[in-house]
């Protein structure tokens, strides 16, 4: 009998940038599967309001948090173009995961932070997992309002994204100042 409840959990978030709610959804899918994959969305878009940072920069803060943790090795992350095409989306992802990793189990189970996340995969998941972000016992957050306390240099923002990555932000958005 495993520890895990699942074998194999997968997640899509667009991590623009990545913050304490994404990082509670990964903890989360840590201690509750055996493998983890995050796929970062829209890879083919940067340096846009919405997508600002491009997919290195967006792994790297995932990794900055987990490279350091025994439980990295059971966490995967890759990027993913998008389709546009929302009938075909959780077929496109699951095949894009098969092709790509043969020898990781089907994903068993699907994270999303919103019931509106998550629809586009009812029909491929018995198990859909979501992680409440109205829980008051943990701070509201959303990369949008992340990124407009950057643009607005409220360094508040702070307080939505780990210390770990502060550097990083601070670096990238010093330089691209005029982006978000």
């Amino acid at each position: 009998m495993t520890e895990y409840k699942y074998t194999h959990g997968l997640c899509i978030m667009r991590a623009q940038p990545f913050h304490i709610g994404h990082q509670k959804l990964i903890d989360r899918m840590l201690r509750e599967c055996q493998r983890v994959t995050v796929v970062l969305g829209s890879i083919q878009e940067q340096g846009t309001a919405r997508n600002p940072l491009n997919y290195t920069t967006r792994k790297k803060m995932i990794q900055n948090i987990y490279r350091p943790r025994p439980e990295y090795e059971r966490l995967k992350i890759v990027g993913l173009f998008d389709i546009n095409n929302p009938a075909e989306w959780g077929g496109y992802v699951l095949d894009f995961i098969s092709e790509s990793f043969p020898d990781l189990p089907r994903p068993d189970v699907y994270y999303a932070g919103s019931s509106y996340d998550a629809h586009w995969f009812k029909e491929y998941f018995k198990n859909i997992e979501l992680e409440d972000r109205t829980d008051p016992d943990f701070p509201f957050v959303t990369a949008s309002m992340v990124r407009d306390m950057i643009r607005f240099d409220d360094k508040r923002w702070k307080n939505f994204v780990a210390k770990e990555n502060h550097e990083l932000i601070e670096e990238f958005f010093t330089k691209k100042k005029g982006i978000i």
